[in-house]
Parts: C-alpha cells; sequence; structure tokens
C-alpha cells in the first residue's frame, strides 16, 4: 500500500493557493506565464488526485477482501462452537452413563458378593452334614419314584446355584467392559474437546488479527478521504485563480482590444481628415446618380405619401429604374454609411466636403463600404426597393450642413409635374 504521508503536502499547497495574490498585471506575457504555472500545478494535482482515488479503490477492495475472511472465519468459528457443545453434550452423557455403569457395576458385585456367600454357606451345610444329611433326605422318601424326584431336586439346586453364580461373574465382567469402554470414550472426548477449544482459540487469534488491520485499513481510508477532499478543495482554488488570472488576460486584451480600434480609429478619421481636406474645394456640383434613367416619380418637398397617403415632407427625389440598374457616386467623397437604415433599406451615405453629403436609399446591393474612398461616376449600389418602397426605385438626397435640400437645382432642372 502505498504511504499516505503526502497529506501535510496537500495542506500546504492549499494554504498556498489561498494566499495567492490577485495582481494587476502589466503585461499578458507575465499572466500566461502564471495561467500556464497555474495549469500545470493544477494537471500535477489532479494526477495525483487520480493516483489517490485508485489508491482509495485499492484500500475498499483490501477492506472488502478483509470482511469476506472474517465472514468466513466467523462461519467456521460459528460451525467450531456447534461441534465444542456436540462434544460437551456427548462428554456429559458419557460422564452420565459413566456414572450409571458404576452404581450398576458396584451393585452387581455386591450382588455377586451376596450369593457367593449364600453359595458358599450352602456348601459349608452341605459339607458339615455330610452325606448322611443326603441320605436322610433321600432315604425320607415314601417310594422310589419319591426317592428319584429328591434326588433331582437336589441336583437342580446345585445346578442353579452355580448358574446363578456363573451369571452374576459373567455380569460383572460385562459391567466391568462397560465402565472400561465409557473411561475411554469419556478420554476421548475429553481431547477431542481440548483439541476444539484450541483450534477454537486460534480461529478468534485470526478474527482479531483481522479487526486490527481492518480498523487499520479504516483509517487509512479515512486518511485518503480527507486527501480526497483536500484535492477537491485544491482544485477549486486552481480554478478560482485561473479565472482569476483568465479574466484579467481578457480585460487587458479587451483593453488592448479597445485601444486598437481606438487608434484604427483616430488613424481613420485623420486619414478621412486629410481626404475631406482635399474635398473642401468641393464646388457643389453633382452628376446624375442613376445615367441610364432621368424621370423623378416623386420630387422633394410637401407630397401624400404613396404608402400611408399622408401629408409628408420628401426629404428628396425619387428616379424609378428596373432593380440592378447602377448607381453611381454624383461627386467624390468618402462613405460614411453604407448599411440598412430602417425604412430606407440598403443606404449608402457618402461625406463629400464643405458640408455636403448624399443619400441612395432602397438599393437591392450596396457596393462600397464605410470609410472607401470614391470618385464621381463610380458605380456604388444597384437599383432596387428595400425598405419601405412601393417598386424599385432610387430615393436621392443631397444634404447640406445636417439639412436635406432639393436637388433639382444642382442639375439645371426644375421641378415639372
Amino acid at each position: 500500500m502505498k504511504k499516505l504521508g503526502f497529506f501535510a503536502i496537500f495542506v500546504a499547497l492549499v494554504i498556498l493557493l489561498s494566499s495567492f495574490p490577485t495582481m494587476e498585471a502589466h503585461a499578458t506575457a507575465d499572466l500566461r506565464r502564471q495561467l500556464n504555472e497555474l495549469t500545470e500545478q493544477r494537471n500535477r494535482a489532479r494526477a495525483q488526485a487520480d493516483e489517490t482515488q485508485d489508491l482509495l479503490r485499492g484500500i475498499q477492495a483490501e477492506i472488502n477482501d478483509v470482511v469476506a475472511i472474517m465472514l468466513e472465519y466467523e462461519l467456521r468459528i460459528d460451525e467450531a462452537l456447534i461441534a465444542l457443545e456436540d462434544t460437551e453434550i456427548a462428554l456429559l452423557q458419557t460422564q452420565l452413563d459413566l456414572a450409571y455403569a458404576e452404581i450398576d457395576l458396584e451393585e452387581a458385585r455386591k450382588n455377586y458378593a451376596r450369593q457367593e456367600e449364600l453359595f458358599r454357606a450352602t456348601l459349608r451345610a452341605m459339607y458339615v452334614q455330610g452325606p448322611v444329611g443326603y441320605l436322610e433326605i433321600l432315604f425320607a422318601s415314601t417310594s422310589f419314584a419319591d426317592f428319584l424326584v429328591r434326588l433331582e431336586h437336589m441336583r437342580a439346586i446345585a445346578r442353579f446355584d452355580q448358574q446363578v453364580l456363573d451369571d452374576m461373574e459373567a455380569a460383572e465382567i460385562r459391567l466391568a467392559a462397560s465402565v472400561a469402554a465409557l473411561e475411554f470414550l469419556l478420554a476421548q472426548y475429553e481431547v477431542q474437546l481440548d483439541e476444539q477449544q484450541i483450534a477454537l482459540a486460534a480461529l478468534e487469534a485470526v478474527v482479531e488479527e483481522h479487526e486490527i488491520a481492518l480498523l487499520a485499513m479504516r483509517d487509512n481510508e479515512d486518511m485518503v478521504a480527507q486527501i480526497l477532499e483536500l484535492e477537491r478543495i485544491s482544485e477549486m482554488v486552481f480554478q478560482e485563480q485561473m479565472g482569476n488570472v483568465q479574466a484579467q488576460i481578457n480585460r487587458i486584451e479587451a483593453e488592448a482590444e479597445r485601444q486598437r480600434r481606438l487608434e484604427q480609429e483616430r488613424l481613420r478619421r485623420e486619414q478621412q481628415d486629410r481626404e475631406l481636406a482635399e474635398l473642401n474645394n468641393f464646388n457643389g456640383q453633382f452628376r446624375w446618380p442613376v445615367p441610364t434613367h432621368s424621370f423623378i416619380s416623386s420630387y422633394f418637398g410637401n407630397r401624400t405619401h404613396p404608402i400611408s397617403g399622408r401629408s409628408d415632407n420628401h426629404s428628396g427625389i425619387d428616379i424609378p429604374a428596373p432593380t440592378g440598374t447602377r448607381i453611381v457616386a454624383a461627386a467624390d467623397g468618402i462613405v460614411r454609411t453604407s448599411g440598412r437604415m430602417g425604412g430606407y433599406g440598403n443606404t449608402v451615405i457618402i461625406d463629400h466636403g464643405n458640408g455636403y453629403r448624399t443619400l441612395y436609399a432602397h438599393n437591392s446591393r450596396n457596393r462600397v463600404s464605410v470609410g472607401d474612398h470614391v470618385v464621381a461616376g463610380q458605380h456604388i449600389a444597384d437599383i432596387g426597393s428595400t425598405g419601405v418602397s412601393t417598386g424599385p426605385h432610387l430615393h436621392f438626397e443631397i444634404i447640406r450642413n445636417g439639412t436635406p435640400i432639393d436637388p433639382l437645382p444642382f442639375f439645371g432642372r426644375t421641378r415639372s409635374r
């Protein structure tokens, strides 16, 4: 099992990360270096966390193995206890049988002694009386048949006494053998009981050893879990610090981008100012914006709006033409607007200097971009009907100092109906 001594390392790491200063860096390179260092530290911490997780899984697997072994040993202990109880019961039963057998043997011995004493007394009486006693018994017979009966009776008494002695002796021998067998069985049970108790003590000792090992594993499991928690906290600290550094980088880069755009805008405006300075000699002469079409469908000034039907002030003139017809710049200038403008649709606005601007609206397509420097007669858009429009046409305006004015006088034309 791996050593768990890196616990203190993570504590120190968390303290270090939590005190990591949040500084406003003066250079993106320094912040990126810090970010790279934090990334490397986080990657090392993640690798360490993976190892710790593997270690935890290994400890848990060992715990499961030990628990399984302990369950097996506890089952064996239960079986050993049952066997031990069976042996103890058998031992007690044998002891009880032995006690009864010893009582029976003692009683048999007493009976045998009494019968033997009685038999000896009979023999002594017969010996004292001698043949006369037998003869007296026999000659007291009243007939020969009675004589034979008396004689057989005397012999039966002698045989019975002898049989009783023989039976008593055989019973004593059997009882003695039974006692001896019970004593042997009792000795065997006692030996078996001792062996079972020793085996049971060994099993309990093994279980106790596994319990100690299991406690140590549980302690290691808790320690590794604490380390994993510290690693999780350190990951959060890494993420926070990396987020702070990345936010600083983003702020610096955003500010740099803003400054770059401001500088570009400044340079663009300076360029436009230079170009406008060149245009300041503009004398107010314009070209017709749709060279191939000259009809005017709506003039500058008050009119009835073709869609709403209300009276309104028309700020330019409308020149109808097929969709896609070329629209040209009315004079040299710089494109200030190129895109959609509400009801005007696709619109181009050109600055000509000296306060003059021209507007080209409802285009199907704009062909110039903001900042482009155009010359009179240059193709800048195509006729269309985008925005609020009743059909394809060019809405053309001339604006002087921010106010739309009637374009017709600039082309030597007058309003006609």
